[in-house]
């Protein structure tokens, strides 16, 4: 009964199948660093000037501050590229997890927008923030208005169809 066993060989990885995980660490953002960048107070303006709209998706955002920039003149520092017709910014989607994270933004837990809180508010208050450009931002808003509804409507309908139980189109099927 002393058979020998066989030894077991550890199986080496394929070329190009194994995987790593990188980490990548980043610094906990701050209410002095939010207080200390002007792009991001900027935000939290606009935010702010869209509270009558209870809201607003962050791919309608991003078309907003887009269309602020290019149509209305009102450069709030973000670089944009477009992905087809969707323009896209790397810093907005850096700097809207960085309100979220130190609570002046949140996400509405029903309808997944984005708005500002009190905190947020109050932290306007607080630092207080450039008035003229304000009222250029809720005119240019009201003016780009019927273009952010038709965006947001058609999230909300894409929202809508993907969740699960959504009524389904059915296919013609061949006749009997």
């Amino acid at each position: 009964m002393g058979g020998s066993r066989p030894r077991l060989k550890k199986k080496e990885p394929v070329a190009g199948t194994k995987r790593e995980l990188v980490i990548i660490a980043r610094p906990a953002v701050t209410l002095e660093q939010v207080k200390s960048d002007p792009r991001k107070r900027n935000l939290l303006l606009v935010l702010q000037a869209l509270e009558k709209m209870k809201g607003i998706y962050e791919r309608s955002l991003a078309h907003l501050l887009y269309w602020l920039k290019t149509e209305k003149g009102i450069d709030l520092g973000y670089d944009f590229y477009l992905v087809g017709d969707t323009p896209t910014s790397k810093q907005l989607r850096e700097d809207v997890v960085a309100l979220l994270y130190v609570g002046l933004a949140e996400t509405d837990p029903v309808t997944k927008k984005l708005r500002i809180t009190n905190d947020g508010k109050e932290f306007l208050k607080t630092v207080g923030f450039d008035e003229e450009l304000y009222r250029k931002l809720e005119e240019a808003i009201e003016e780009l208005k019927p273009k952010l509804t038709t965006i947001e409507a058609q999230i909300e309908l894409t929202t809508m169809l993907m969740r699960p139980g959504a009524p389904r189109r059915r296919r013609q099927g061949r006749g009997p």
